[in-house]
This record gives C-alpha cells, structure tokens and sequence, in this order.
C-alpha cells in the first residue's frame, strides 16, 4: 500500500514538473514572440486597386502606404532606418505617411523635459525656491539639471530626418499628421517632414499631372483634434482624376462617403489594435478607429484602408497583428 502511494505521490510530482517546466517555458516563448518578433515581423501587402475615374496615365502606378511610426523608446533610429529601407526596396512611384510620427510617450530626455515643464510649476513656491526643488528631485531620481530646457522631441525630429530623407519614390512622397503628433509637438513634425523633402497636406489638395493625366492625393487633417476642414478641401479638388484621401483615423471615412467625392480613402491610426484575439474583436482600439480597425473596407463608390502602422504605442507589444507596408496597384475602371 505504501509503495503504491509513494508511486502516485512522485508521478504526481513528475507530472507537476512538466507541466510547470512546459508553462515557463511556453511562458517565455509567448513574451519573446509578442515584444520581439512579432514587432519587427513587417508584412508587406500587395493590393490591386480599381478606381472609376483613373485616368490612362496613372495606369499600373504604385502607390505605398507606411502608417504609425511613433518615434519612442521601441521605434529607434536604426529600426526605422532599416523601415526604410525596406520601402525603397520595393520602389513605389508615391509613398504616403498616414501620420503619428511622433508618440506621446517620448523618449526619456523628453519626458524629463515634459517633467521639468509641467510638475515643477505646480510644486508650492517652486518659483521662490527652483533650485531646491530641483534638488530634491534630483535625489528623488528624476535628474533634472540647471541648463537651457531645449524643445520638445528635438531628438526625434532628428531621428525622423535622417531617416525620412531616405526615402526614395518614383515621384514624390506625401503625408498628413496623426493625433499623437499633435499631442506631442505638430511643428517639429512639419518642420522634419520639410526637411525630408515630404509634402504635408494639411486640408489641401495636390494634383499631380502626367502627360495630361490627373491624379489628386489629398490630405484631411487630423480628426480627434478638431484639425480636419472637409468643407474646405471639397472646394479645391478639381473636376479631373481620381481623388485619394489621406486621413489618419479610419472612421472618418463614413462622413467621406456621404460627399461621394473620393474614390479611396487611406488611413491607420488603430494599430490593427496591436493585440488580436481570434474570433473576436481586438480589445483596445482607439477613437475614430473602433469600426473599421484594418484591412479593406467597401462603401460602394468609396473604398477604405486602414493600415497597422510599422510601430507601436504603449505597451510595446503585438500579438496576431504583424506591422505592415501595403502597396496598393492602381488600374482604371475602363482597362478592368
């Protein structure tokens, strides 16, 4: 009797330790996956577009899209190098950047900027005693030093010039500003898209002509932040080519269709909601970006994209939501 208990208490035991040396190990497996592999796993999209009122030169034109860059501690200047180089490999005729270059979590010299900026003149009688409030929060570990505070997200302009200036269309490369680029500084971001050569379309219409052909890339402001002005882009777009719309966040497209101007709308914005559970909708997804998450949508003459974005906003993570370059093939309505 004994012997048989002693067999079921170590069999039980043996099996206790395999059970927990597969979880631990899976444990790791899963944690590794999720913030280093899936991350990087860039898919790139291939997409044959038909748009009625393309006109013949425009025909086979590629177009790539690249959305949500979110410059951070996770998208640093050697990954969105090598983003971009990824892109030219592919050579497109026009790239389009469906906005948040920036994040609103920064890189840490950033946030102890924001630190310094915020906190400090909230604290009773920092404006008497700044030096011994910054001393303490020196020693609170927040090291804050007597200098020159610089501008905001000053590194990440750099990053976002040396990498975007890279970049290499056929024709030219267009873009238009996320929210969290407004959270965080609209202005470096602008000013690092200039640098790089990039059109910003803020509201505004760019026609592009080929042999006397038309093609009209046009850019919506951003939408969470008030910035976008529909009424006013509706008066610019002429009465020649097919009409893409450039707009970060994705549901926006509803209020595009009612005008039955565009004929595709380009967005990002959600991320894919960075962690998707099959079967079921993804559990965090953005306002303005709860509809239509990603992937292509149809409203009868208006087609939606919704792009998830090269990077990441906090967590860091990606689960069954690889990060994406789609390219889309234009044709027209009469070759198909």
């Amino acid at each position: 009797m004994i012997k048989i208990l002693r067999f079921f208490i170590f069999g039980f035991f043996r099996w206790l330790i395999i059970v927990s040396t597969i979880f631990i190990f899976s444990s790791i497996a899963l944690v590794t996956y999720i913030y280093q592999i899936e991350p990087q796993w860039i898919q790139i999209k291939n997409l044959d577009i038909t748009l009625p009122n393309l006109e013949e030169n425009f025909e086979g034109w590629r177009i790539l899209q690249v959305s949500d860059i979110h410059i951070n501690q996770w998208m640093t200047e050697e990954r969105l190098t090598n983003i971009v180089n990824l892109i030219n490999e592919q050579q497109p005729d026009i790239i389009v950047l469906t906005g948040d270059f920036f994040s609103q979590s920064g890189s840490y010299s950033t946030r102890l900027d924001r630190l310094e900026e915020r906190i400090i003149p909230k604290i009773p009688y920092a404006e008497e005693h700044p030096s011994l409030i910054k001393r303490f929060l020196n020693k609170a570990g927040f090291p804050i030093q007597d200098t020159p505070r610089r501008r905001y997200f000053d590194d990440d302009q750099i990053t976002l010039i040396k990498s975007l200036s890279k970049l290499k269309p056929h024709y030219k490369s267009f873009a238009i500003l996320g929210n969290h680029d407004y959270a965080t500084s609209h202005k470096l971001v602008r000013e690092g898209l200039k640098d790089s050569d990039i059109i910003t379309l803020r509201n505004r219409v760019y026609t592009i002509e080929n042999n006397s052909s038309y093609l009209n890339i046009i850019g919506v402001d951003d939408v969470l932040y008030g910035k976008d002005d529909l009424d006013s882009v509706l008066t610019q777009i002429p009465d020649k080519g097919a009409n893409i719309l450039l707009v970060h966040e994705p549901d926006f497209a509803v209020s595009a269709w009612t005008t039955h101007r565009f004929q595709l709308q380009l967005s990002g914005h959600s991320h894919g909601g960075q962690i998707k559970i099959p079967f079921r909708k993804p559990p965090f997804l953005p306002p303005y970006g709860q509809q239509f998450p990603e992937g292509l949508y149809r409203f009868s003459d208006l087609l939606l994209y919704t792009n998830r974005g090269v990077g990441m906003a906090y967590p860091y993570i990606r689960f069954n939501c690889r990060p994406e370059i789609t390219i889309f093939t234009l044709h027209s309505a009469k070759d198909n």
